[in-house]
């Protein structure tokens, strides 16, 4: 379905909803957070909630997308110009486990319900499974810039390494969103991270100050 064009005033409209909706279906699950239950979260119709989501998947599509974009924005915002390939690739991984664990009430509780959806229908498979390769896709950059910078010294092929920390790094996101409080410290996630990519990748992290303050 083409989307709607928008006005300034109904990008603004359609980011409450986004916000609402993700609160809703944090709380209590994404099928029974209705469209009514939205509208009344932010004082619309559930007439309005329909213009600009016609149906639940363009709605689950579009949360899907504003949670990787915040969670995007949260890991490069650790990243500095100074940091080699290693640490960046360091501070991604352990960047992700934290924003799953800081945001575990909210946004990290709709990639546990992706994850569950992703098995049942034809629109959940395809949303989870083009979140995982551009996770893939980052990840294999950060590998290659580790090799040209002489860095890492790779034990399989780039895209080989890159499914596997992928693959080890939304578990550990997982994990972190739905583990009892206070079973994960930023302290033993850097510690675990340094080990796994050490041996994957080869690399020795010099700088043994912590990532986050």
């Amino acid at each position: 379905m083409t989307p709607r064009p928008e006005t300034p005033k109904g990008e603004r409209t359609r980011g409450k909803i986004v916000l609402a909706a993700i609160k809703l279906a944090a709380r209590h699950g994404f099928a029974e957070a209705s469209f009514q239950m939205i509208a009344d979260e932010i004082g619309l119709s559930q007439s309005a909630v329909m213009y600009h989501f016609p149906d639940k998947n363009a709605l689950f599509a579009e949360l899907v997308r504003a949670i990787v974009a915040h969670n995007h924005e949260v890991v490069a915002g650790l990243i500095s110009a100074e940091d080699g390939a290693g640490r960046r690739l360091l501070k991604h991984c352990v960047g992700n486990v934290l924003w799953a664990l800081k945001y575990r009430r909210q946004d990290a509780q709709i990639l546990i319900l992706l994850y569950y959806l992703a098995g049942r229908g034809r629109n959940f498979s395809e949303l989870f499974t083009g979140m995982i390769e551009k996770g893939r896709e980052r990840i294999r950059e950060h590998l290659l810039a580790g090799v040209r910078e002489g860095l890492f010294a790779l034990k399989d092929e780039p895209a080989a390494v890159a499914e596997t920390i992928q693959d080890a790094l939304f578990g550990a996101m997982l994990y972190a969103a739905s583990a009892p409080e206070g079973s994960v410290t930023p302290a033993q996630l850097e510690r675990k991270w340094r080990k796994h990519l050490a041996a994957l990748t080869g690399w020795a992290d010099k700088d043994v100050s912590p990532l986050t303050a």
